[in-house]
């Protein structure tokens, strides 16, 4: 009976060992802390367990023809414990390096700043938008070798599209609402600003940076969005 335990304590054990050694946006948590518990619980259960020789260095006690061994190392509880602990905070940081890597939004106080990670600097094609809400006419219009941009107004509405290569660093209006990140077809669309002050997607596309703002409705700003190429 012991050595089943022993061997299933060896294997809960190698899982978590094998878990650490990953990357920490791929360690399964909630497998460690269950191997963790199930830990825990075959240390409760030798509490009842005994081997023959621990029986006899018992008995040797009581008729007092040994002294007791000094126990200096952890106790499993206490390893498990810490081993919990560890994975929490590699998992926290992990978290907090793997969203600015992934998404590479860094906040400040008024603002918040995306960095793409531009392969290179390449021209700028054309910019095409397949759909513009009905009265919008174009009031201006950019075209240089790495950066196109349109402007559209309809009374005091108004939204631009801007499609260039010629920086990866791109300012965002987070002073009054916290950039939200929507994946959609393959592409993380950061969505900055709101109603009042303006608000607006920033994406990244087969090697072009796109930032489209306005005071329209996100409806139809998410439409103009998708239709964008």
């Amino acid at each position: 009976m012991k050595e089943n335990v022993n061997s299933l304590e060896r294997k809960l054990n190698g899982i978590i060992d094998a878990e650490l050694e990953k990357e920490v946006s791929d360690i399964d948590d909630g497998l460690v802390m269950e191997c963790s518990d199930g830990l825990l619980r075959i240390d409760d259960c030798r509490r009842y367990m005994i081997t023959e020789s621990e029986m006899k260095e018992s008995i040797n006690l009581i008729l007092g023809k040994k002294e007791p061994k000094s126990v200096k190392k952890l106790t499993k509880p206490v390893k498990i414990m810490l081993i919990a602990a560890i994975l929490l905070v590699l998992l926290a940081v992990g978290a907090l390096g793997y969203a600015q890597h992934k998404y590479n939004i860094f906040n400040f106080s008024d603002h918040s700043t995306v960095l793409f990670n531009m392969s290179r600097v390449k021209k700028v094609n054309e910019l095409e938008i397949g759909f513009v809400p009905d009265g919008f006419e174009i009031t201006y219009e950019s075209n240089t070798k790495y950066e196109r941009t349109k402007e559209f107004v309809k009374g005091d509405e108004i939204f631009n599209v801007t499609k260039r290569t010629d920086s990866n660093k791109i300012d965002i209006n987070t002073e009054y609402k916290a950039a939200a990140v929507t994946h959609i077809n393959g592409i993380d669309y950061i969505e900055f600003g709101e109603a009042e002050h303006g608000q607006g997607f920033v994406w990244e596309k087969d090697g072009c940076q796109y930032v489209m703002s306005g005071n329209l409705s996100k409806q139809d700003l998410w439409k103009i969005a998708f239709s964008v190429s």
